[in-house]
């Protein structure tokens, strides 16, 4: 059974990582970036202040890769810098208009998942939301991930 767990964890992480999913989401939420720009603007706002290393590290693209797209996000208005404590590190965080399309993209989300999951009751919904919280919390948590 353990393997089919992964597989339906890769399936689902192979739905959400296709850009084509990106863009259909960000013409839902009526959001003018490019699909590339999603995943930086959602972590962002899910963690003010991050570095842009981090932000490579957690999007699995490279840190000059993800330098230029955050240039591009910041001199179109959606992110800001933060003041830099130690010049060697870039923070970011969301602009006000960044905050504005965060949202959009949060309702957006939503409707999309809420449509795909229509047919199921609210006790599977329930459940699939206490057991997806737990599988977060463990793969998260401390300990190593050994595959």
């Amino acid at each position: 059974m353990d393997n089919e767990i992964f597989e339906a964890l890769f399936e689902i992480v192979t739905f959400f990582n296709q850009p084509q999913q990106d863009r259909k989401l960000l013409q839902q939420a009526s959001i003018p970036l490019e699909p590339a720009a999603l995943p930086i603007i959602v972590r962002v706002g899910r963690q003010p202040e991050i570095s842009i290393g981090e932000l490579a590290d957690q999007i699995g693209r490279n840190h000059s890769s993800i330098s230029r797209q955050v240039d591009k996000l910041v001199t179109a208005g959606w992110l800001v810098e933060v003041e830099r404590r130690d010049q060697r590190i870039r923070r970011l965080n969301l602009s006000p208009q960044g905050q504005r399309a965060l949202l959009q993209i949060k309702l957006a989300r939503e409707a999309a998942i809420r449509q795909k999951l229509s047919n199921y009751s609210n006790a599977d919904r329930t459940e699939l939301l206490q057991v997806l919280q737990q599988l977060a919390a463990t793969l998260t948590g401390p300990g190593d991930y050994q595959e």
